[in-house]
């Protein structure tokens, strides 16, 4: 079979099929054919080298597929069943604990990015009966992501303002639960013609950063100078403007880092405005239920930009790294 990962060296060039054995399967564990599977910045990550994995290393921590055979002890699962990964594979529900970053898919553990991929049945979610496949794949971690930060972190409510930074997956898909929840939407771009787009998904205010770069004065000018309630961390660039816009014990989700692993901040705002900073790493299995179970409600479907054939896989992540996306971009298997 063949899979997508790294070889001969670290860098986005260095992204490749590689030939495998099929899997075969233990008897709680169960077969799932791959059908589609999403980009994330992790991908990019690993590829360039940032956890230095031994190579050859399969990459991928989002995939959707369909169940091809159970293991005589799997229950939850049946032929013909329609799942997701599950990112944390141990984070069953709770807090998440030092020993469950240990059964991280593509990092700590061999990644999914494969014709066909065995997992144990606990380890898979049944993917929401609303959605495609190309969707569907797009949930793993961007989604569960989005909904850790809004909802159990975030605990936005109705009527409260969330600010959300750039256009990516987690955003958007952090923008549609937040609608959906009744909240008012805050969002920055570099970009208008992805500012428009958000607009149209019911973003109530669009900045432009390169524009604006006092960003943090239309947010609080949007709030009546008061500051939004959650703010979505993606960058720490510009920390200090995320701290100006949160309003006095608001709440910082920090679900990325595309400006760097280090940044400098005030410890005096943060301890004035008596502000909350938390980091996200995805979320439980319980999470990803949760989730499921309000798209399906809300009939959400994830955004997707564009569309990949697993022979185009490294013109999908050159233009992934570009930054070109606006939502999730999918390769098809």
């Amino acid at each position: 079979m063949k899979s997508i990962g790294i070889d001969g060296g670290y860098g986005i060039d260095k992204i490749t099929i590689i030939k495998e054995e099929l899997p075969t399967i233990n008897s709680n564990e169960v077969l799932v054919k791959v059908n589609a599977i999403s980009l994330n910045q992790l991908d990019l990550m690993l590829a360039k080298g940032a956890f230095e994995k031994a190579l050859p290393h399969v990459l991928g921590s989002d995939a959707f597929g369909i169940v091809e055979k159970t293991g005589n002890e799997v229950s939850a699962f049946k032929i013909g069943d329609r799942v997701c990964t599950h990112y944390i594979q141990a984070w069953e529900s709770g807090f998440l604990k030092p020993e469950d970053l240990k059964t991280r898919l593509g990092i700590e553990q061999k990644g999914v990015f494969s014709e066909y991929i065995a997992l144990p049945e606990q380890y898979l979610v049944k993917a929401p009966a609303n959605l495609m496949d190309a969707e569907a794949a797009a949930l793993p971690l961007a989604g569960i992501t989005a909904w850790e930060a809004i909802v159990n972190i975030g605990q936005l409510k109705a009527g409260q303002t969330v600010l959300l930074q750039g256009t990516g997956g987690v955003s958007i898909f952090a923008l549609q639960f937040a609608k959906a929840i009744g909240a008012k939407v805050i969002i920055l771009s570099g970009s208008d013609e992805k500012l428009k787009k958000a607009e149209e998904l019911g973003a109530d205010v669009m900045i432009n950063h390169t524009n604006t770069s006092q960003w943090a004065e239309e947010v609080l000018l949007a709030t009546e100078g008061l500051g939004v309630d959650l703010t979505l961390e993606m960058s720490w660039t510009g920390i200090g403007q995320t701290l100006q816009a949160t309003k006095f014990g608001g709440r910082v989700a920090v679900v990325g880092m595309l400006g760097g692993m280090n940044a400098e901040l005030s410890v005096l705002d943060v301890m004035l405005k008596s502000l909350s900073i938390t980091g996200v790493q995805a979320g439980s299995k319980a999470s990803f239920e949760a989730m499921k179970q309000f798209i399906e409600a809300k009939n959400i479907k994830p955004i997707i930009d564009k569309t990949f054939l697993l022979s185009q896989s490294s013109e999908a992540f050159h233009y992934f790294d570009e930054g070109k996306h606006f939502g999730k971009v999918i390769i098809h298997f």
